[in-house]
């Protein structure tokens, strides 16, 4: 079954401050990863301008339009994608109108970037009601302080997540997750067409399907 995917990057955190300014003037990955380094803060959280990027990216007439369609959302367990999901999908969220599910696979790039490591479970349950975290461990097992985690072990989380949501009876999602995850996704799926990358607060909507060999293909629509 085609599936219908809203893929949205969560706002701007505390690490993308003067990372993301960097990257968008062609710096080289090794300086945005140091730039994320000397601004790194545990579980990085959204700042006052991705609060606001989320609100108004919330009250665009596209992302209402798509977003009134939804029946799920699924989220990465950082605070800044569950922050985000919640601001620009407001009206889906109040009052627990569709479920809302917390996917460990859909983390960031995980490892020596303490922006990366999670919070445990209980303390996300606790603060996040209303989402589901069932398939979270207590503590993060995934984490590592002095390795970034590998592209085999990306790509592998990436194609769990994706087989998961094919799975899902739902075929209009929202994916809330991270630039690093999705560039990764879009260079390890088939596309149809360049998908280019994700800004802060950023809106893709893909159709989601799964080929005859076996390979998740997406195609945006404009």
């Amino acid at each position: 079954m085609t599936k219908t995917l809203h893929f949205l990057r969560h706002g701007q955190a505390l690490h993308n401050i003067n990372a993301e300014p960097l990257r968008a003037a062609g710096c080289t990955f090794q300086q945005f990863l140091d730039q994320m380094k000397a601004d790194d803060a545990f579980d990085a959280e959204l700042t006052e301008d991705g609060i606001r990027q989320a609100k108004v990216a919330g009250a665009t007439e596209i992302v209402r339009a798509r977003g009134a369609n939804i029946e799920l959302i699924v989220s990465s367990p950082l605070t800044r994608c569950l922050h985000t999901g919640a601001l620009v999908f407001a009206d889906q969220v109040k009052d627990d109108k569709i479920p809302k599910l917390v996917c460990d696979d859909l983390r960031e790039i995980s490892g020596w970037l303490v922006n990366a490591k999670r919070r445990r479970r209980s303390e996300l349950e606790a603060k996040w009601t209303g989402w589901d975290f069932k398939s979270l461990t207590e503590e993060d097992e995934l984490w590592e302080e002095d390795r970034l985690e590998d592209d085999e072990s990306v790509v592998a989380r990436i194609n769990s997540a994706l087989k998961m949501i094919s799975e899902l009876p739902q075929s209009n999602i929202a994916v809330v997750a991270h630039g690093g995850l999705f560039r990764k996704m879009t260079e390890s799926v088939v596309t149809k067409g360049e998908i280019s990358r994700f800004n802060n607060c950023e809106l893709k909507t893909c159709t989601f399907d799964v080929d005859a060999f076996g390979n998740f293909v997406l195609e945006e629509i404009e």
